[in-house]
C-alpha cells in the first residue's frame, strides 16, 4: 500500500498497527494516461479516489460545449462525484488526467465495510467530508469576486498548480477566458516588477 495514503489517514485519525496492515486490501491500484477519463458523463461513480502520482480534473461541459472545471486533484488528494457515488444516479461529471495519474479506487461497497471494520474511518471521513463542505462553501464565494481578486485568491491558496496545470484548464477554473487570464496575469506581473 502507498505510504502517502497511509500518512493522509494518520494526519487525522490515530491507527494501530493492525488496522494499517488492514487497510491495503480494501483499496486497489489504476493507472491512467494522460486524456484518459477516470469517469465520463453519464456513468454512475461507484468508487472514491485517491491521487498517489499525477493531477486529475473533475469538469462538466455546459450547453455551449465549454468545459467549466469544478476541481483538480493532484498527489494525497481525494476525487470523486459524490452525488452519483451516494445516490447511485448517473454523473453529470467527468473526471480526467491531465498527466499520467495513479490512484487508490476505493469501492463504495469496500469503503462500507472498511467504516464496519475499523470505525476511527468514520471519523476520517467526517472530517474529509466537512473539509470538503468547507472547500465547496469557499468556492461559491470564490466565483463571485472580481476576476483579478479570483486569480489572486488561487495563487495564494494553489500556487504550485500554476506548474503543472495548463493556463487554460485553470481560467475554466476561475470562470474567465484564457484571453482574461492572460491579461490578469500580465498586470499581475506588472505590480510586482
Amino acid at each position: 500500500m502507498h505510504q502517502l495514503l497511509i500518512d493522509n489517514f494518520c494526519r487525522y485519525i490515530s491507527l494501530t498497527e493492525e488496522e494499517k496492515a488492514k487497510i491495503p486490501g480494501f483499496f486497489r491500484h489504476k493507472k491512467l494516461r494522460k486524456r484518459q477519463y477516470l469517469l465520463e458523463e453519464g456513468a454512475i461513480c461507484n468508487a472514491d479516489h485517491f491521487v498517489i502520482k499525477g493531477c486529475l480534473r473533475q469538469y462538466e461541459v455546459d450547453n455551449e460545449g465549454r468545459e467549466n472545471v469544478m476541481q483538480f486533484a493532484l498527489e494525497d488528494w481525494w476525487i470523486a462525484d459524490l452525488y452519483s457515488m451516494l445516490t447511485h444516479t448517473p454523473s453529470l461529471y467527468n473526471i480526467d488526467a491531465l498527466e499520467d495519474t495513479e490512484v487508490l479506487v476505493l469501492e463504495y461497497a469496500q469503503q462500507q465495510q472498511l467504516f464496519n471494520e475499523i470505525p476511527a474511518m468514520n471519523i476520517y471521513w467526517r472530517m474529509i467530508m466537512q473539509k470538503a463542505f468547507v472547500t465547496l462553501q469557499r468556492r461559491v464565494l470564490f466565483l463571485q469576486k472580481p476576476l483579478e481578486e479570483r486569480y489572486q485568491d488561487f495563487l495564494a491558496q494553489y500556487a504550485y498548480f500554476e506548474q503543472r496545470i495548463p493556463q487554460h484548464q485553470i481560467a475554466s477554473y476561475l470562470g474567465i477566458t484564457r484571453e482574461s487570464l492572460s491579461r490578469i496575469r500580465s498586470a499581475s506581473l506588472k505590480q510586482k516588477g
